[in-house]
């Protein structure tokens, strides 16, 4: 696999980073090492990749541990970013889970490649060889190596935009105001988000550009809230549903109707509400509070409709079990855990066959295994001592198989009858700041596996899933157990069709793959030096400038996209009502539980 390592790297710099007016170091030894960087001052980004094919066990964690030193990957080092390719299994070692968990949480990746990815690369390579005159423009326009397993799970669509060919415009983020195509499925369908102000016309974006995910960087009074309801409310015209994470108590009044028309509001803008409240259900959500609407999470699938398909009954086994390992404390790598590990699945197996049941019903089938359901040594007594620990999961986490509605994206994402779109607005109020990763974790495990299983078939856009104040759920450091599934989503999501869009007053303190995924970007006003810094770092990585950042008025973002380095430009007013003031506990619960 090392011997290769230069032509893949190569093909790496050639087809997936290369920009006019960029350069970049490209450099690959015999170790299979490569790195590429921009050269411009203070503005590089540095990522090195390393192919890593030794069978034995020390000789692989050797390369493992050179090339995190040779990187200079590490905790303080956002800016860098260590990819190993690899496509035997590490080994289950102490010693090399703990340096794959170090390589995790300094935002290392370790990746496969795949068999049909070499075959694209290859016939790139030869490609490149043949030094045809049209082949650049023709890679220009067709971009084959960004629809390969490796590179979109990998770069997602962060890197370095691709300035289009010259040609008539459809990438369709500028065009002339215009009123917004209603054909949900027509993948040219377009959202307004703000009107230039160089000259005055309408800003739009594709509908399908956000399963590429979104990013809003903007600090206190700057209009990002307005911003994100109006990005919301223009989705849910569309027919397309939201999942909302609600930090701070002011995006529960997306089912608000302004009592009176605001301040520059148009006749388009009453029209657009008008049918936003006819055709939009805003269902409120509070876990952790009985009154209101609850939610909970209920570790049990309904086994009854797989029973009489093998693969299926496997996969719902497998997800249950995972969905319990780590509460029974059996998701480790010493022999004690996977032997419970096992014993859980042989249970949960028996327990489907048999008629399967609530939760408590499988705690009962724990605490007495019957002889015949594992062959394992003693599988009685910790079978026992899973259920203990489980039902101790019960009592320490309410969420967990509790009382409320099930955090299923099924129900949180499809309206009822007569509504086109239903927005779910999840409230934090009864979660201390120190439940809310978790929660956010188990929701996005149960998010991803719905995609999965519901990918958009067509349409431009299946879902939007927002998180606000995302530097508290996926901080820079320390790692939060929301981590792995939100890198996970922003890195897979969109194959599915879902958009994910995450806005933070402290773009410093948000994990660097977040905003990494993220194709598209709005800087708003921002007063603090350091964060300053950040945001007009990022607009560099683009193309912009992003200078006036600490002086806009309320409501101007720099925007920037796939083919846009940086435009200006004034949000749009959202069609519910937003007073100064965010709600109130109380309210929050009279509008949950109405």
């Amino acid at each position: 696999m090392c011997a290769a390592g230069p032509k893949w790297l190569q093909v790496i710099a050639i087809f997936r980073v290369t920009r006019r007016s960029q350069l970049l170091d490209h450099r690959a030894g015999q170790s299979g090492r490569g790195l590429l960087r921009r050269l411009r001052p203070r503005e590089w980004r540095h990522w090195t990749f390393r192919m890593i094919g030794a069978s034995h066990h020390i000789a692989a964690l050797k390369r493992l541990n050179d090339g995190i030193a040779a990187s200079g990957l590490g905790p303080e080092m956002p800016d860098r970013c260590f990819v190993v390719l690899r496509n035997l299994a590490w080994s289950d070692g102490p010693a090399t889970q703990a340096c794959l968990t170090q390589l995790k949480e300094w935002g290392g990746l370790s990746l496969a490649v795949r068999g049909d990815d070499l075959r694209v690369f290859e016939a790139l390579r030869q490609m490149a060889a043949d030094e045809d005159p049209e082949f650049e423009t023709w890679l220009r326009a067709r971009r084959p190596a960004g629809g390969t397993e490796l590179l979109s799970s990998l770069f997602g669509a962060l890197t370095f935009p691709v300035p289009a060919p010259p040609q008539p415009s459809t990438a369709g983020f500028e065009r002339p105001a215009r009123t917004v195509p209603e054909v949900t499925g027509d993948r040219t369908a377009v959202i307004p988000v703000g009107r230039r102000l160089d000259t005055g016309a309408d800003l739009e974006l594709k509908l399908s550009l956000l399963t590429r995910h979104t990013a809003v960087f903007a600090g206190s009074g700057s209009g990002k809230t307005v911003f994100l309801r109006r990005l919301i409310e223009e989705c849910a015209l569309h027919g397309v549903s939201s999942i909302v994470l609600d930090s701070n108590n002011d995006l529960a009044r997306l089912g608000d109707p302004w009592p009176s028309p605001p301040p520059g509001w148009s006749d388009e803008d009453a029209d657009k509400a008008a049918r936003y409240f006819a055709e939009t259900e805003v269902v409120i959500w509070t876990p952790g509070r009985s009154r209101g609407r609850p939610l909970t999470f209920q570790p049990l699938p309904d086994f009854a409709p797989v029973l009489d398909d093998r693969d299926e009954l496997d996969s719902a086994l497998g997800l249950a079990v995972e969905a319990l390992a780590s509460r029974a404390n059996v998701d480790g790598a010493s022999a004690k855990a996977r032997k419970g590990k096992a014993i859980l699945r042989q249970a949960l197996g028996h327990f489907a066959r048999s008629g399967g049941g609530d939760f408590t019903a499988f705690l009962g089938l724990l605490a007495a295994l019957p002889l015949e359901v594992s062959q394992i040594d003693r599988a009685d007594q910790i079978a026992a001592e899973l259920g203990q620990l489980l039902t101790a999961a019960t009592i320490n986490d309410p969420l967990f198989a509790g009382s409320g509605e099930p955090a299923d994206p099924e129900q949180l994402l499809s309206p009822s009858g007569g509504k086109r779109a239903r927005v779910s607005v999840i409230s934090f109020i009864g979660l201390s700041d120190q439940a809310r990763p978790g929660f956010v974790n188990q929701l996005q495990m149960a998010l991803f596996s719905w995609i999965k299983r519901n990918p958009a078939r067509g349409r431009p856009l299946n879902g939007l899933y927002v998180m606000d104040e995302a530097q508290a759920l996926v901080p820079a450091t320390p790692k939060t157990e929301a981590l792995a599934s939100t890198l996970t989503l922003a890195s897979q999501a969109r194959k599915y069709g879902l958009g994910l869009v995450f806005a933070t007053q402290t773009p410093r303190g948000l994990h660097n793959h977040i905003a990494g995924n993220a194709t598209t970007q709005f800087i708003g006003r921002i007063n603090s030096p350091t964060q300053i810094d950040v945001v007009k770092g990022l607009a560099r990585a683009r193309g912009g400038h992003a200078d006036r950042v600490g002086r806009l008025d309320t409501g101007q973002f720099y925007a920037a996209s796939d083919g846009i380095s940086e435009v200006l430009i004034r949000g749009r007013q959202c069609l519910s009502h937003h007073p100064s003031d965010p709600l109130t506990e109380q309210e929050i619960i009279e509008r949950a539980s109405g």
